[in-house]
């Protein structure tokens, strides 16, 4: 009684164990991906739209809290070897994601970026280890939010269908700031869904005033300040109105102790495993060489090479959601002028189908790879050929063969970049019938279309490669019109170059 009447509530102590179980599911995480993160910065500061990521630790810390204030005593039930079995069994898993999808498909590496699913498998992992499983337990929206909103793809193709610009990424990230308020704020239902609402109405107000007063700021700064504010201000409100908006003190009661006893073979575990993740480097990147060209000025198709003509053109409207405001992706169909003999033993008049991506960075390239954008059936791309156009410029040249189709083509791509600082990837397709009706990919940017090449790809193996810098293709595979695309591109190269 003396106690309480001097300071106000019950007594209180710091949670040292609790504080110390934390930093090491922090650090070691943290540790353990330091490749990753590294990477990730890297790409935010050269205006990679990845940024967001670092808005979600944040919202399932306010999620978390708010769970945590809703402890109830629990029995000091507990399981050691049962808490270990499973941290082991989710730390193998983390391995196995690294190894067998991050490290194996590095092509998709930058549109999947499944090192951050395979991060968030980690901390789970660790913290059944320390905290035991069934606390773990407790937070399952939390660790939910996380797995759903970690992987990059469906963000990206949910702000793509808003227009793909800042505005877009912002309000996207106000649908896990809502849920977070909505786990956190979770006491009853109607008290959920106005954590929610709270949520996105203060961060839609932020949103707009950051349209009008700073509507060239940083990308990140769109994706981090709307969501962030939002999720702060509705658990803050929430956590008032359940007090009758009269203490304003957090911590005015006793921290219930964990019911997990202390063990040093799951925190020495813990450490040995981020240990060994950390030696595990980030997959190959594999870099776009865009030489740059003086006087090269990039429209959004270059000109025909001298022997052909321009029978068909279609601009996508779609590519600047994806791309980026400003960027475009058009298919110009050529026919050659007249036959030639050595293209075709019939001198029929070939046809291309030539695609051209403009882009103002490198970035959307790298998000939305070539051969993801495509409508190809089980496909298979043999081994890269280097070819030289001339002036620095040097193409990829791919055989392409999609199976289901019984379909092939012969694809020659190259980027390259423009006074302007713009850049531009142009692709050189020529199909293996040489009839006037002949079948081309057509792009299509397709969630679906993905996820179902690369299923193919982990339950078929190297029957299905959608790697065209991959060496593991049919290394005897025939380049049929090799030359022609050949001599059709170093002319592009030629008259861009204005020779």
């Amino acid at each position: 009684m003396t106690a309480d009447k001097h300071t106000g509530g019950p007594a209180r102590t710091v949670p040292w164990l609790i504080v110390a179980r934390l930093v090491i599911v922090v650090g070691c995480t943290v540790g353990a991906f330091w490749n990753l993160w590294r990477e990730l910065i890297e790409d935010v500061q050269q205006g990679a739209d990845i940024g967001y990521v670092f808005a979600l630790p944040v919202l399932a810390v306010l999620a978390t809290i708010g769970m945590a204030l809703r402890r109830r005593p629990e029995l000091p039930i507990y399981d050691r070897q049962t808490d270990i079995i499973v941290g082991l069994i989710g730390l193998v898993a983390t391995a196995l994601l690294i190894g067998l999808l991050v490290l194996r498909y590095p092509y998709e590496y930058e549109a999947l970026h499944l090192d951050l699913l395979a991060a968030t498998f980690f901390a789970i992992s660790v913290s059944v280890l320390l905290f035991g499983l069934r606390p773990v337990f407790r937070f399952w929206p939390v660790g939910l939010l996380m797995l759903l909103t970690v992987v990059p793809m469906p963000y990206r193709l949910v702000v793509a269908s808003l227009g793909g610009n800042r505005i877009a990424d912002g309000a996207v990230m106000l649908i896990p700031a809502a849920a977070a308020a909505a786990i956190a704020a979770g006491r009853t239902r109607v008290r959920a869904i106005a954590g929610a609402l709270v949520a996105l109405v203060a961060g839609s107000v932020v949103l707009a005033a950051m349209a009008v007063w700073f509507p060239h700021a940083p990308l990140i700064a769109y994706q981090l300040i709307p969501a962030l504010v939002g999720a702060y201000t509705a658990t803050t409100v929430m956590y008032l109105d359940h007090r009758r908006w009269t203490s304003l003190r957090p911590l005015d009661r006793p921290f219930l102790p964990p019911t997990a006893a202390r063990s040093r073979a799951a925190a020495l575990t813990a450490l040995i495993a981020a240990a060994l993740l950390a030696l595990i480097p980030v997959p190959e990147e594999y870099v776009v060489h865009a030489p740059q060209i003086a006087g090269l000025r990039l429209a959004d198709s270059p000109t025909v090479a001298p022997g052909w003509q321009l029978v068909g053109e279609r601009v996508y409207p779609w590519a600047p959601k994806y791309f980026g405001r400003g960027n475009s992706w058009t298919r110009q169909s050529w026919q050659a002028v007249r036959g030639n003999p050595a293209w075709d033993k019939e001198s029929r008049r070939r046809r291309l189908a030539v695609d051209i991506v403009t882009t103002k960075t490198l970035h959307g390239l790298d998000n939305y790879r070539e051969f993801t954008m495509y409508r190809l059936d089980q496909p298979r791309i043999s081994p890269p050929v280097r070819i030289e156009l001339g002036h620095g410029v040097q193409a990829r040249l791919n055989t392409v063969v999609d199976d289901r189709q019984l379909l092939s083509w012969t694809w020659l791509t190259w980027t390259w970049k423009g006074e302007s600082g713009d850049y531009q990837r142009i692709s050189l397709i020529a199909a293996d019938n040489h009839l006037p009706d002949a079948t081309f990919p057509q792009p299509e940017p397709s969630v679906t279309r993905l996820l179902d090449n690369q299923m193919h790809q982990i339950l078929r193996g190297n029957a299905v490669v959608l790697n065209p810098e991959s060496d593991e293709g049919d290394p005897d595979s025939e380049h049929k019109d090799r030359d022609m695309l050949t001599a059709v591109a170093r002319e592009i190269v030629r008259i861009g170059a204005g020779e």
